[in-house]
């Protein structure tokens, strides 16, 4: 856990001070950092497990549901009763599904040091976390006062492999309680 820790704090100090290099070498998914002014770490969430083959499985699932979702939205008369639900729902497994593509390349990503590393990080049980971090927004799109938000940071880890974040979204955004 102490190892999640640094590498949330090292995350956040590359967001203070909107290192994208750093940034994209520490994420697989995508970071706007034009806003933000400051991040902290409040608290991380206990551990959770997944294999890799449930993981794809899960991506494979959340893909087929969007893509099922999103044609029934398309397919609704506008006067439909229901256009905001199913909006709503397409967009929910639209998150889903990029959250769980971002944690499949996070988890190679951090097995692929070495060639047994990427070979065990296929077959071995990956290990998750979610940090809460605080993060200030300021400047011209804020408005004159900065506002803070609690913000969902996903890292992952193949064994023997180091974390590597593969989500960062307001916590109001968040896909919702995922299985990993």
């Amino acid at each position: 856990m102490r190892d999640a820790r640094s590498k949330v704090l090292e995350f956040t100090d590359a967001l203070r001070a909107r290192d994208d290099a750093r940034l994209r070498s520490l994420a697989t998914c995508v970071i706007e950092t034009a806003g933000v002014r400051d991040a902290r770490l409040r608290y991380l969430e206990p551990l959770r497990s997944i294999r890799f083959g449930a993981l794809d499985s899960l991506s494979n699932l959340y893909a087929e549901a969007h893509r099922i979702a999103d044609s029934l939205y398309a397919a609704a008369p506008d006067s439909a009763a229901d256009l905001e639900a199913r909006f709503d729902r397409a967009r929910s497994l639209a998150r889903r599904a990029a959250a769980t593509r971002a944690a499949l390349r996070a988890a190679e990503q951090s097995g692929s040091s070495t060639p047994a590393r990427s070979a065990s990080a296929r077959d071995g049980e990956l290990r998750s976390i979610r940090a809460h971090v605080l993060v200030r927004y300021g400047g011209e799109a804020v408005g004159p006062d900065p506002i803070d938000r609690d913000t969902l940071v996903r890292l992952i880890r193949a064994p023997g492999g180091g974390w590597v974040v593969f989500a960062f979204d307001l916590a109001s955004d968040s896909p919702g309680p995922l299985p990993y």
